[in-house]
């Protein structure tokens, strides 16, 4: 297989995404841009029967993002706008490649994306891929962060995934909010001129990847079967029962060829990222204050530390209160029922 090269980053975004991603792909653009060599967004148009990934006025938001990914471009010639791939040739492509077989689920159990995050990631084509969700925001605004955290792969044999810090740093460097188990592994400070921590974990929600050495160390990434209570969950919900979460079975993958991702820093200001785990009408609303707020460093106190928005930032009780998972399950359960008596 010829080797990748070049540096590109690779945004998945989907059409219910509209909302926030019209404010916050300017905002990426304009942090991570000079980083990069292209940025790759991907539009999932595939539509899960319930839950997140369901969405009412699906077709008018998909023709909305789209635009917007137009209207960015013209700013950014730079920036590569591809509807997720799902033929069967293609599927067969890029379940090859991280994989070894010819065909995988389209979503994960709990209609979670799945296929649509490899496809971004093989579509960015590219050695150093900086994948991350169209709901991210960045802090730092350092030039140099991807070519640092190139460096800090190429001199760590057992390193192939790179993250921004979590989270605007704090002045004794803690960060909060990581399992520290996870993977029977206690996370732990890297030796680098600045903040780093050494993980045996990911996340999907943004990485940069050497996709040439996870070939070399892992070949494909092995799979990983769904649980007997996961596959009687996604048969309820409608969803495919075979792929666990995405950044599950890629943690299993970096545990299982003892290799480790490394969250920095990196010189100057750094570069970090901040992610808001919820939604609501005051987070619409106060949205681009968020990013004025994040651009200019201006973070309250006890959001230092923290890679989900914390509530000293907004106030997120009523967002929690509407996710509890009772209430979520009853929002899918009606939405699969719908779907049932619309066919």
């Amino acid at each position: 297989m010829t080797p990748k090269q070049g540096i590109a980053a690779q945004i998945s975004t989907f059409p219910m995404d509209l909302r926030h991603f019209e404010a916050l792909l300017p905002h990426q653009i304009r942090q991570l841009g000079s980083n990069v060599e292209r940025i790759v967004v991907t539009i999932d148009t595939h539509r899960s029967r319930s839950g997140r990934y369901h969405g009412d006025n699906f077709d008018d938001h998909l023709k909305k993002l789209r635009q917007v990914c137009v209207d960015a471009r013209k700013s950014f010639p730079q920036l590569e706008i591809a509807e997720v791939d799902y033929s069967p040739p293609m599927q067969r492509e890029v379940s090859q490649y991280f994989f070894g077989t010819d065909s995988m689920p389209v979503k994960a159990w709990d209609g979670g994306y799945f296929y649509s995050l490899f496809f971004g990631m093989y579509q960015a084509n590219a050695q150093y891929v900086f994948h991350y969700d169209g709901d991210m925001l960045f802090g730092g605004g350092s030039k140099t962060w991807v070519r640092e955290a190139i460096e800090c792969m190429s001199t760590r044999p057992d390193v192939y995934v790179v993250a921004p810090l979590p989270g605007p740093p704090r002045p004794d460097g803690k960060v909060f909010g990581h399992d520290p188990a996870a993977g029977g592994f206690e996370f732990r400070r890297e030796e680098m001129p600045w903040l780093a921590y050494r993980h045996k974990y990911m996340s999907s929600r943004v990485l940069l990847m050497d996709m040439n050495k996870m070939k070399s160390r892992l070949g494909v990434i092995p799979w990983v079967p769904t649980t007997a209570k996961q596959k009687v969950k996604a048969r309820l919900l409608g969803h495919p029962p075979e792929a666990i979460e995405a950044e599950i079975l890629l943690s299993k993958a970096l545990q299982s060829s003892d290799s480790y991702r490394i969250d920095m820093l990196g010189s100057g200001p750094g570069f970090w990222s901040l992610h808001p785990p919820y939604r609501s009408e005051e987070f619409y609303r106060r949205l681009p204050e968020f990013i004025r707020k994040v651009e200019a460093n201006d973070i309250p106190e006890a959001q230092l530390g923290h890679y989900d928005m914390h509530d000293s930032m907004i106030d997120w009780s009523q967002a929690r209160a509407n996710t509890r998972w009772y209430r979520r399950y009853k929002r899918m359960i009606g939405q699969r029922l719908n779907s049932l008596v619309q066919t």
